[in-house]
């Protein structure tokens, strides 16, 4: 009785959001493991399109360094045994970096659109920021690969921190500002209705 009072309790705004976002996540989760991920359906065109934007950087700072991103097969990581799929960033003939499909950015692609899927807001503010976001975020994404090149070639001491703490919060740390931009309708607060009585 005491949960079910503090459920009550929850305003409706919060209650549809959190049953959307679950309904979104299973949906999403349950295509993209059955029908998705086998056949790389996203997972190819998307590190296909980091592995060629990184290189296309690089070159752009560097053109000396004739860089290029080939489609290559890479041991898995983490005591995993077989291979992965990989880009395999290469000056000349020297390997530099493979990006997985791991490292493509689709979860946090689908995790940034979700939640602007489960806020109130115009079809318009959503899709202007669905848009926008996930251009920036896979633009963002080619930069930090190019960054760990150009760490591995100068500063290869610095690799692991940057590659698991310093790209990963500077990442995360754009996308939370999207979430804020796209919190500063004038109408949110309104359309959210937090002080609205439970139903």
């Amino acid at each position: 009785m005491i949960r079910s009072a503090r459920f009550t309790r929850i305003p409706k705004p919060v209650k549809e959001f959190l049953l959307k976002a679950t309904i979104l996540f299973v949906a999403w989760k349950a295509v993209y493991l059955l029908f998705l991920l086998p056949g790389r359906v996203l997972d190819k065109p998307l590190t296909y399109f980091i592995g060629k934007g990184t290189a296309g950087i690089l070159g752009l700072f560097h053109p000396s360094g004739d860089y290029n991103a080939i489609s290559a097969m890479h041991p898995k990581g983490l005591g995993n045994e077989g291979l992965e799929p990989v880009m395999a960033i290469r000056s000349g003939p020297t390997a530099l970096l493979d990006i997985a499909d791991v490292c493509n950015g689709l979860e946090l692609l689908v995790l940034y659109a979700g939640l602007i899927l489960c806020l109130p807001a115009t079809r318009n503010r959503k899709l202007t920021y669905i848009v926008g976001g996930i251009l920036g975020i896979e633009l963002l994404n080619i930069l930090r690969c190019a960054g760990l090149v150009a760490i591995y070639l100068h500063k290869p001491e610095w690799l692991d921190f940057s590659h698991h703490y310093l790209f990963t919060f500077v990442v995360y740390a754009f996308i939370f500002w999207l979430w804020y931009l796209f919190s500063r309708d004038p109408e949110f607060a309104k359309k959210l209705q937090l002080d609205a009585t439970p139903r």
